[in-house]
């Protein structure tokens, strides 16, 4: 299911179908999209959705605007818009091809023991669900590092060369997927880092 969704939210980026004049791509849970049309005077509209996956509301009053809240069911759906003239005829049907994107979640997690001087090599992972590209930033509390165009999960990731004895604590600051759709980031990642023994003196009697 996931792979045939994959392929025709694909099709549509890449403009090789053309079932709509219009389209549209939002991220499951987006709220407040605004959606208009250059009203005719003395004309009302009406708004509806095909399967339902958002939410209309008007803005103030008017039926020429309006907002939509999107729920976190990831689809295709048909936004669809009646023009009624001032004499109560119907115009036709005009509709949008309305994407949803499904949630992104980045997790982070790992953990490692290295000594000083040294890195950790393949043990810190990302773990990602949602459409890919990924984009991510994540921290060991003092250098930021932002990866891009991630496309496999669980993503993993080394540590820098620490030149200091301590604990070093990994966590995302930000992540979207497709569509820039913000991740919902979680977990943490932790790599003890113990210092070398002190210089030795050879004794000799």
């Amino acid at each position: 299911m996931k792979k045939i969704f994959n392929l025709i939210v694909g099709l549509i980026l890449l403009g090789t179908t053309n079932v709509f004049a219009q389209s549209d791509t939002v991220c499951a849970g987006a709220n407040n999209k605004i959606y208009d049309v250059n009203p005719s005077a003395g004309s009302t509209y009406n708004w509806s959705f095909k399967s339902g996956l958002g939410t209309i509301n008007t803005v103030a009053g008017r039926s020429d605007s309006i907002r939509i809240n999107y729920g976190t069911t990831p689809g295709i759906d048909t936004l669809r818009l009646v023009e009624i003239g001032p004499g109560g005829c119907f115009g036709d049907t005009v509709k949008m091809r309305i994407v949803i994107l499904p949630t992104v979640n980045a997790v982070i997690s790992g953990t490692d023991s290295i000594c000083v001087n040294n890195a950790s090599i393949g043990k810190l992972n990302i773990t990602f669900t949602g459409t890919s590209p990924w984009n991510v930033t994540y921290t060991d509390g003092t250098t930021p590092v932002t990866v891009n165009g991630i496309t496999t999960s669980p993503y993993t990731f080394n540590s820098p060369t620490y030149g200091t004895a301590g604990i070093k604590t990994f966590t995302i600051t930000s992540a979207t997927g497709l569509g820039s759709c913000p991740a919902n980031a979680s977990g943490s990642a932790n790599i003890t880092v113990f210092p070398k023994p002190g210089a030795l003196t050879i004794l000799k009697y």
